[in-house]
């Protein structure tokens, strides 16, 4: 398949990618701190925003706090929000986001679980160092040493787009199959080939993926509707802020390096050689019943490929749970309390 077959609106519909829209964090003058600091703290990475235990509050008015913490080598930038004497959530988001595309999951889970959100290696204000392995294998032994780090043993696992490729892997890691406890894959291709139209991975791994991901329009295109992603476009001040959060320096160079050694067929045969026997904890295939390249037909084997999985479709495109946010927190509270 060529590069130019990839999830777009005609030629004269098409927004100008526009200039380079990187930026450097500007840090809180007087950020609110918890007074609970459950975690040993790291030097931010270069550019960010927060500070370690730092509180923010959720457009639904919940807090959430901020941490950086090193693990292994690598540090990382994540979120949490809730009693964390209550079951851990870990949310690992897609492309082009951040933790806070999870903010209405964590903000509706919060009362009953431990929501912890990541930014993904790469990605946010978690390490951009280019030298770092972005395989899928070493992204999921480092988010390992993370949750070791930070004494997370049992949890429930909600992946979306990427976050779910980085999560199957993770299901792969010694202990993990007694570890995880539920497994929420979403917006992924699984037993079958992805769909046409495909995402440009090839594109992605080169020079011109990284102008892509720096333009001002990588994360405002896909959550137009013109775009085919969603139905309708998303509210200006939620791509604001994931718009914010995607163009830290340094995330554009570090997201390409992902691409370099994975592609979706490489990942197709992963599953069926190895990750789907991986995937002994229950599995809940949650996606969008729009999705233009990942069709509803694709999945109507799918449970089947795993030891304990189904099939749930939301009344949305790819980014369902920025569509529908309340369905789908609905879905995964029913499913992990299962």
């Amino acid at each position: 398949m060529s590069d130019h077959d990839q999830i777009q609106a005609p030629a004269a519909e098409r927004p100008d990618m526009g200039p380079p829209a990187t930026h450097c964090g500007e840090p809180s003058p007087n950020p609110a701190i918890t007074g609970e600091i459950r975690y040993g703290g790291a030097t931010p990475p270069p550019c960010s925003t927060n500070v370690h235990g730092e509180i923010e509050k959720l457009p639904s008015g919940a807090e959430a706090t901020h941490w950086f913490v090193e693990a292994n080598g690598v540090t990382w930038h994540f979120v949490t929000a809730g009693d964390p004497a209550h079951p851990p959530v870990i949310f690992l988001h897609g492309l082009p986001e951040s933790w806070y595309s999870w903010h209405h999951q964590i903000s509706a889970l919060s009362d009953d679980y431990y929501a912890i959100a990541l930014d993904q290696m790469g990605y946010g204000q978690s390490d951009k160092r280019l030298n770092l392995d972005y395989t899928n294998p070493a992204m999921a032994a480092k988010l390992t040493a993370l949750l070791d780090k930070i004494g997370v043993e049992r949890f429930h696992l909600v992946g979306h787009d990427r976050g779910s490729v980085t999560a199957d892997h993770l299901t792969a890691v010694d202990g993990m199959q007694e570890r995880i406890l539920h497994y929420v894959r979403m917006q992924q291709s699984a037993n079958e080939p992805h769909g046409e139209p495909r995402p440009p991975h090839a594109v992605f791994a080169t020079e011109a993926g990284i102008a892509m991901f720096k333009s001002e329009m990588a994360a405002v295109w896909p959550f137009k509707a013109a775009s085919g992603f969603v139905a309708a476009d998303l509210a200006d001040e939620e791509v604001e802020r994931i718009t914010y959060e995607f163009h830290y320096e340094g995330v554009a160079e570090a997201v390409s390096k992902y691409f370099q050694t994975t592609n979706f067929d490489v990942e197709l045969a992963e599953r069926h050689d190895k990750l789907f026997k991986t995937m002994s904890m229950p599995v809940l295939f949650l996606q969008g019943k729009h999705d233009k390249g990942q069709h509803p037909e694709e999945y109507a084997n799918t449970a089947e490929f795993v030891a304990n999985g189904k099939v749930r479709f939301v009344d949305a495109g790819h980014f369902l749970h920025l569509e529908k946010p309340d369905e789908v927190a609905k879905a995964i509270r029913e499913f992990l309390s299962e």
